[in-house]
């Protein structure tokens, strides 16, 4: 029995402590089921199950009710075509929320923050009277929505604008009542390291929640050396939890708290998905800066107290690989990231 413990146990072990995503960018990913595994050359390695999902926040029709200077059919047709009703919807692209603004805009139209979804309504909105008032003329305001008012203004339609003007005339059509989705994560990890001569096993179960300008993050986790896990004894567990409070009244900042029972850090969060900072103080002072360099090459630096990781992950199709060198203890770590 011993030895079937044991080895379930290898099988089943996750990563270190370290992943190469924090819980920060969870809301920001395509919603999807996410296996991971890491390994360290120290003799660090794991495995990780996250899915990041979507949950109801209010009726399209109650978001709707705001909506006078177009039929708000058609909008709520456009935002169906445009982000299947999901707040967090980003674009190869970078156009982002429910009608898929890209930064610069959105900043022109005096949105807050793109992943609330009455800034970003109301930033469709500026836009869309903005591009009636110039072509006055509904067909090509449309278009003009994906392609740009500058190409339709110097007579260039394209095909895709073409059919993206149908598919929401179409979805306007069509427009029933429906929900408008926010998301949402459960994950969990088991993690195997040494300390003071001991290997141990700790698993941690997480989620979190997005709402409108609100993120919330709580884990709980267990701890237990090795050998008292294949003995059956589990009298030495130690617990382990935490939360995190966000608010986040702009697009590219958000503060809150991270701490147990009473708050013990600062968290401040500044700029866009792809590219941030994360810093964390005083207690467990940590910086993270992530930096999206093409959409299939983004490099990562975490500093901590006692770790200084240099990585970079390759992203091909559904799978990332990860390569990173930890600097303080000389060590390689390697990994893979698989949506299901």
């Amino acid at each position: 029995m011993k030895v079937f413990v044991s080895l379930v146990t290898f099988i089943f072990l996750p990563v270190f402590f370290f992943s190469y995503y924090e819980v920060y960018d969870y809301f920001f990913m395509k919603p999807d089921t996410y296996f991971e595994y890491n390994s360290n050359s120290t003799g660090k390695f794991g495995i990780e199950f996250y899915s990041i999902n979507k949950y109801p926040i209010m009726d399209s029709n109650k978001l709707l009710e705001s909506v006078w200077s177009q039929p708000r059919t058609l909008i709520g047709g456009q935002m169906m075509v445009e982000s299947s009703n999901y707040t967090h919807a980003i674009s190869s692209s970078k156009a982002m929320g429910l009608f898929q603004l890209k930064n610069p805009t959105a900043v022109d139209l005096h949105v807050y923050n793109s992943f609330d979804p009455y800034d970003n309504l109301k930033g469709a909105l500026e836009y869309h009277g903005y591009l009636r008032r110039l072509f006055d003329d509904e067909r090509l305001q449309i278009i003009a929505y994906h392609d740009g008012p500058t190409a339709v203004m110097a007579g260039k339609v394209s095909p895709a604008g073409e059919t993206y003007y149908e598919r929401v005339k179409r979805a306007q059509r069509n427009y029933s009542n429906t929900k408008i989705y926010s998301p949402y994560f459960v994950g969990g990890r088991v993690s195997y390291y040494s300390e003071d001569e001991e290997d141990k096993i700790s698993t941690e179960f997480k989620g979190g929640f997005a709402y409108r300008k609100v993120e919330i993050y709580g884990n709980v986790g267990l701890e237990l050396p090795l050998e008292q896990i294949q003995e059956f004894d589990f009298r030495d567990i130690q617990t382990n939890y935490g939360y995190t409070f966000l608010y986040v009244p702009r697009t590219n900042l958000g503060f809150g708290i991270e701490g147990k029972t009473v708050p013990e850090d600062l968290v401040l969060r500044i700029g866009l998905p792809w590219q941030n900072f994360i810093l964390k103080g005083p207690k467990n002072p940590e910086l993270i800066y992530k930096h999206e360099l093409t959409n299939n090459w983004t490099s990562k630096i975490l500093i901590h107290t006692d770790n200084l990781l240099l990585s970079s992950y390759f992203s091909i199709y559904n799978l990332d690989l990860f390569v990173g060198y930890e600097v303080y203890e000389s060590s390689i770590n390697l990994g893979f990231r698989l949506a299901f």
